[in-house]
């Protein structure tokens, strides 16, 4: 800008507006000075303008526009105006109108260059009135005009010399008179609008609004301020007139309505004032818009075929658009109710109005169908298959404003699994966990519904829900990195068959606590990363513990491989609905909970279900009910949980691998080996019997009879485990486990039929403390007491004969688990319901009497081995194990043994004692077994027990 711009280079233009061929049709008023004279300058950043009235009782705006925006500031009742403006930009002129309420064009016009001196608004044009500046006149910045349309003192506008075309005949009362004219449907001219409202407002002065039953008489009805919000609203009846003004610049009107009856309203706004635009708009009760009209001008605005509910509230809000208004002119409103049944033209699924004539889609469907209600009498029946246990989703769609909708799934008697009946025309779904069967969807029109036509959406959509497979204890395969190079080291088949000198998987499995007394731990060999086997996305870490090419080593340590192959036959996948669950199992269930968690997660993203379903043997069922209980919103993500010889109150199993070394069920691991993984392991500690498990039965006795409390076990010297750290921690995780409660279906299979440890006693005779077993009604690894443990939300329990480590590829067993997945409770063929208390058993338990280790050789069917340190053999009708220098022996088809002493040792120290306990013997020979020693030719010789 040059010198002149900067000083304040403003033009002030005053355009006198003249009707012509080519003037927009409302210019109805004669040509009149409306500004006497104003002024513009700049004041401390701002732009200032200030005018002067010709009439003082002429109203209008002076509007402001830049840039695509708007301000309005309007004048009533005034003689003068004192604005101060912060431009938007300086880049365009700012226009000044001045607009008045009866005109569509403005009576006057200027155009302001912006100079550089005035600051610019950050956000929009800014607006605020100013005192008025007696010396304006003076001020050194003001403009000078050109002659002829300003004087020095300011801008004048001088009076038209030319009226608008068809309106120069016409002197200033007609056209006044014209304005009033009627613009009702009825006749009614604003005049006796006007006498109605006298009427009306004398008999409800402003204050407290009147109740709806002192309005219903009423001939017509009129707005009562404050009405501008919809606690505020004002009353409306159906096909009677409500009359209101917008009465300045950003009022807003708001009525009500109530629906006597369902069905479809239509909604006019009539005799919107000359040269005014106003708007309609109709809401739910629920704020939401059902439709509009926003046409421009004066015209008629409708809302027609807003469907309504019976008793529903709808509002009404009628807004002037661009800042129009009217103070004395009275716009005209009302609502008629048509009650409508519809009849819409069917869709392609009918006939489909009864469950019989259900409109048959796919097994395992999952698609999008438009449809409709052609009245609202009639009903849509579709129905589906799935053939796994499933999430089903339905959505019900797109429903037109005032129709309600109602959404059921139905099974196949026509019983109601679940509803949604949401108010409105809100949108319907359904998530139901189904099981497999043929189900039935119904849509149908609520009672409150009203009509509209209508395409409902409807999706349907069925993902099977996936599931889990969680190992115990040593069941997963574990890998090892080491100077970069990864290997198996859990179950390595190669070192594991070294037995006792088995260096790598005491070096590398080992763990040490991180700090004296911490529950935390790391490995002891820094070096190393331990993980789970990742081949085959952990599958091939809980199929089989080893690959060995030699079947029968294989066999021997297979897990979930035949449930797995079942479970794909029934339908499952890989991957997708079928997730295998490894872990380190020698840390706390408490830290593998957060893997748990992740995998119940990645399920439901790949399968698209909303719920999973965890099938967990031996401790894996403790890590479930860790992840659960911990995380109680993960209970809603799972649908059914299924264990397998669960150690629910731990096993005194777990006390022998720290005390004395244990083989976890795997013929060839040597018991030392162990006892050195176990020695800092959280998870073999969270084994072991927890407190309620002593309050029914304790395991450790300081004899035959006498039993050590939950406290003395803790405590005292001679029955603690050296690390009480995490002794407590594994109690308070079991104070957890065995007194709170799952929200989710929980199913529970026990194993029996295998003499199984129950705990120690101290046998003072023999100064030893010598295990003791049941009867055959645990599962050989955990007892009966523990594994058949269940609060209320164990909803059933079934009872397999088997050995622990082998539950899951028990054939009856897997049928067990197929069936419970697909929601079949019932016990399957070679289950029990109840536990079976007759078990035939044989054991023997063998000791020398100088402490040492019972070496012997013993015979079976034609083969024999002989018992000594370091040595390991694996017959499948024998199961052997040690305690320290005793070796028990299980027999499992009964057959009776036969021994050989292979290191006879001279004087009465030295004898080899054998202890045998049979189902065959008397109740109390049970209870104490019978006592052997090895006479000559390898014959047994009765002793007494305290020989």
């Amino acid at each position: 800008m040059g010198t002149s711009a900067r000083r304040l280079a403003v033009w002030l233009f005053v355009l006198a507006l003249v009707w012509n061929g080519a003037a927009h049709a409302g210019w109805a008023k004669e040509r009149r000075s409306i500004v006497k004279e104003a002024w513009v300058w700049s004041e401390a950043g701002e732009l200032r303008i200030q005018g002067a009235l010709a009439n003082p009782a002429e109203e209008g705006a002076l509007v402001f526009r830049q840039a695509g925006q708007e301000a309005v500031y309007p004048v009533e009742h005034g003689s003068r105006f004192s604005v101060a403006v912060m431009p938007r930009t300086s880049d365009e002129p700012l226009t000044v109108e001045w607009a008045e309420d009866r005109q569509t064009e403005p009576a006057a016009l200027w155009q302001i260059t912006v100079p550089d001196s005035v600051r610019l608004a950050a956000e929009g044009l800014q607006l605020r009135e100013v005192p008025w500046e007696r010396k304006a006149a003076q001020k050194e910045a003001r403009l000078p005009l050109p002659d002829g349309n300003a004087g020095a003192d300011g801008a004048k506008v001088e009076e038209a010399d030319v009226k608008p075309a068809g309106d120069q005949e016409m002197d200033t009362e007609a056209k006044r008179e014209r304005d009033r004219v009627s613009l009702s449907s009825g006749g009614s001219s604003q005049r006796e609008v006007q006498r109605w409202a006298d009427d009306f407002y004398d008999a409800f002065p402003a204050g407290k609004k009147p109740k709806e039953a002192a309005l219903r008489s009423r001939q017509a009805l009129f707005e009562l301020e404050p009405n501008d919000t919809f606690g505020k609203a004002d009353w409306l009846f159906d096909a009677k007139d409500g009359y209101g003004k917008i009465g300045k610049d950003g009022d807003v009107d708001t009525w009500k309505i109530k629906a006597s009856s369902s069905g479809t309203m239509n909604v006019a706004l009539r005799d919107i004032p000359p040269g005014q635009d106003y708007n309609l708009y109709v809401y739910s009760e629920e704020n939401r818009e059902l439709g509009s009209s926003e046409k421009d001008g004066r015209a008629d605005e409708t809302v027609e075929g807003i469907a309504m509910e019976k008793n529903s509230w709808y509002y009404i809000v009628v807004k002037g658009r661009n800042g129009s208004y009217h103070k004395d002119f009275y716009y005209r409103l009302r609502a008629d109710f048509l009650p409508d049944r519809g009849n819409a033209k069917a869709d392609e699924y009918e006939p489909n109005n009864s469950a019989a004539e259900a409109y048959a889609l796919a097994t395992d469907f999952d698609a999008t169908l438009q449809a409709n209600l052609h009245g609202l009498d009639d009903v849509d029946y579709y129905k589906f298959g799935i053939t796994l246990s499933s999430t089903v989703r339905l959505d019900l769609q797109e429903l037109p404003a005032g129709m309600d909708l109602d959404l059921y799934l139905l099974d196949q008697a026509g019983k109601v699994l679940s509803k949604s009946e949401k108010p409105k025309n809100a949108n319907e779904q359904i998530v139901f966990q189904a099981n497999p069967g043929t189900y039935t969807i119904k849509v149908v029109a609520s009672k409150r519904s009203g009509f509209a036509p209508n395409t409902y959406k409807l999706v349907v959509k069925s993902s099977p829900i996936p599931v889990i497979l969680i190992p115990g204890i040593g069941g997963s395969r574990l890998e090892a990195e080491e100077d970069g190079e990864i290997s198996e080291i859990w179950l390595g088949l190669g070192d594991s068959l070294i037995g006792i000198n088995d260096p790598r998987h005491r070096r590398l499995l080992s763990l040490e606590p991180m700090r004296p007394g911490s529950v935390d731990v790391r490995p002891r060999n820094q070096g190393v990363r331990i993980f789970p086997e990742r081949a085959d996305e952990g599958f091939s870490a809980i199929e089989y513990l080893s690959y060995s090419p030699i079947d029968p080593v294989r066999d021997k340590t297979e897990q979930y491989y035949s449930m797995v192959k079942e479970l794909e036959k029934l339908g499952y996948k890989k991957f997708r609905t079928l997730f295998a669950m490894p872990y380190d199992w020698r840390y706390s269930n408490a830290q593998n909970a957060e893997a748990l968690k992740q995998k119940i997660d990645l399920a439901l993203q790949r399968s698209g279900a909303s719920q999973v379903q965890l099938v967990a043997h031996s401790m894996g069922g403790l890590l479930v009910r860790e992840t659960l209980l911990s995380n109680v919103s993960y209970q809603g993500k799972v649908h059914r949980i299924i264990y397998m010889g669960t150690p629910f109150l731990g096993a005194p199993r777990a006390y022998q691998a720290i005390r004395y070394g244990y083989d976890f069920s795997i013929p060839w691991m040597d018991e030392e080996t162990g006892k050195i993984i176990s020695e800092y392991a959280p998870a073999v500690y969270e084994l072991l019997p927890s407190r309620k498990y002593f309050e029914k039965v304790p395991f450790l006795r300081k004899d035959r009879n006498e039993p050590y409390s939950y406290d003395e076990f803790i405590n005292d010297p001679a029955i603690r485990l050296s690390y009480s750290p995490l002794v407590k921690q594994a109690g308070k995780l079991h104070d957890k486990w065995d007194n709170k409660l799952i929200n989710v279906p929980q199913y529970s299979i026990i194993g029996s039929g295998e003499p199984t440890l129950l705990g120690y006693f101290f046998d003072a005779y023999h100064q030893t403390w010598a295990p003791y077993y049941d009867r055959g009604m645990g599962d050989g690894t955990v007892p009966y007491l523990s594994a058949s443990y269940g609060q209320k939300d164990i909803r059933k329990k079934y009872y397999a004969k088997g050995e622990h480590a082998k539950l899951p590829t028990i054939p009856q067993v897997i049928r067990q688990v197929s069936q419970l997945l697909q929601g079949n409770e019932e016990t399957q063929p070679g289950l029990r319901k109840s536990a079976d208390r007759s078990q035939p058993y044989l054991t023997y338990i063998l000791s020398r009497s100088d402490g040492s280790f019972p070496e012997v050789r013993i015979s079976k069917s034609g083969k024999s081995q002989i018992l000594a340190k370091g040595q390991k053999e694996a017959w499948d009708d024998l199961s052997i194990e040690y305690h320290g220098n005793l070796a028990v022996l299980h027999v499992k088809d009964g057959e009776e043994l036969t021994f050989e002493d292979v290191a006879p040792r001279s004087g009465n120290d030295a004898v080899l004692y054998i202890q045998r306990f049979s189902s065959e013997d008397s109740e109390e020979e049970q209870e104490t077994g019978k006592w052997y020693r090895i006479g000559q030719r390898g014959s047994l010789e009765a002793v007494n027990a305290n020989e």
